[in-house]
């Protein structure tokens, strides 16, 4: 399989290197917006073929795959051009910039007969993966109640105050796009996708949500000196009623000092599980809680962190074990390769455009609810 990469920040340096962990999969383009940083990517990351207008890049007839990164406002052409050139896609997260572009996405990946998987790596971490099995086997019961925090944190020091994830360093470029209302990101688009991409994977879908957003750092001062007004929302909450019965509250923000990163608890009538990551799902962090009704004195519990069965981090054809995982690798080489098999057997990969359309319904339902102060039914809402 030969892969092409659009956007060199994240995408070809973190994607890129997941990608190239099979050995029967090569990273074969990179496609920027410029010449000069298209060709210049290529040579620091020893890529054949670099592109400078995404119409070339689909029209390549060797590649098999469109690795689609780049802000949320500019994707949709991109997506849409890749699945009209029969090219399977995987595309960076939030979604879509609304729900008609999210469900025309989804619509064309169908007839297409392509595989559309999404960046959203959190079901892949290992803890998360055996979560799923031990939900499925009924380890809380009946699903009653949950909460899930998503954030990345705010830094201040000396004159710079700035989220996180617009000045990650590490090698990557800042992110000053996440500053602007007109790309399509926010705290709660970009982390409420992620949040309720796992929440539905491992409880079952939405049916009405109600939720605020706001902002309260109103400026970036980013240690490279910009100083960037801060025009999206940094804190999103919302309350949701699953179509189960269950109900909880979903809450993300990348403007919260010296946090951690994803922490989700859930609960039934027969039980309690506690998933905590301190990064952002990088795969190797998380542990995993287990309690269950039995009485035991108040103000003491009966569970206990559970061990992640090691081959959970032994994703097939990579070389990927439990000791030698770095950060991100597992969870992006698990999702990777089970889009692989979608291609190669058929089927859809994990998670799909059909779940990020339905759960992009649920982000700009909360979009809605705080901006007419009511409940939302995702069914009733266009």
């Amino acid at each position: 399989m030969k892969v092409g990469i659009i956007s060199a920040n994240w995408s070809l340096k973190v994607h890129g290197a997941a990608w190239r962990l099979f050995p029967d999969v090569e990273v074969a383009a990179i496609c920027t917006a410029h010449r000069e940083t298209a060709e210049a990517a290529a040579a620091a990351f020893n890529v054949p073929r670099a592109y400078w207008n995404v119409d070339d890049l689909v029209a390549d007839p060797d590649l098999d795959i469109i690795d689609v990164g780049t802000r949320p406002s500019y994707r949709y052409p991109m997506v849409m051009a890749a699945l009209g050139a029969g090219k399977h896609v995987y595309e960076a997260l939030p979604f879509a910039v609304d729900v008609a572009k999210a469900e025309s996405m989804r619509d064309l990946q169908l007839k297409s007969g392509r595989v559309g998987v999404i960046d959203a790596q959190f079901r892949w971490v290992p803890a998360a993966q055996h979560l799923k099995r031990l939900l499925d086997d009924g380890c809380i019961g009946r699903p009653l109640g949950f909460n899930l925090q998503l954030f990345l944190p705010l830094h201040r020091h000396e004159d710079f105050v700035y989220s996180y994830c617009a000045y990650p360093g590490n090698g990557l470029q800042p992110y000053k796009w996440l500053a602007e209302k007109s790309s399509g990101a926010g705290a709660w688009r970009n982390f409420g996708t992620h949040s309720m991409l796992l929440l539905t994977h491992l409880i079952g879908d939405i049916s009405e949500v109600s939720g605020c957003l706001s902002k309260g750092i109103d400026r970036w001062d980013l240690p490279d000196g910009s100083k960037l007004p801060a025009e999206n929302e940094d804190l999103g909450s919302a309350v949701l009623r699953m179509k189960n019965g269950a109900t909880g509250t979903v809450q993300t923000g990348w403007c919260v000092p010296d946090t951690a990163g994803l922490r989700l608890e859930l609960w039934g009538d027969r039980g309690r599980v506690l998933l905590e990551d301190p990064s952002f799902g990088d795969g190797t962090s998380a542990r995993l809680f287990i309690g269950n009704a039995q009485p035991v004195p108040y103000g003491t519990q009966n569970g206990s962190w559970v061990t992640v069965p090691s081959a959970l981090f032994e994703v097939p054809g990579t070389g990927l074990n439990q000791s030698n995982a770095y950060p991100y690798m597992v969870s992006m080489a698990w999702m990777f390769h089970d889009m692989l098999r979608a291609i190669r057997e058929g089927g859809s990969g994990s998670p799909n455009f059909t779940e990020a359309a339905r759960v992009h319904r649920a982000v700009e339902a909360v979009v809605v609810s705080d901006r007419e102060r009511r409940w939302v039914r995702l069914d009733d809402f266009k």
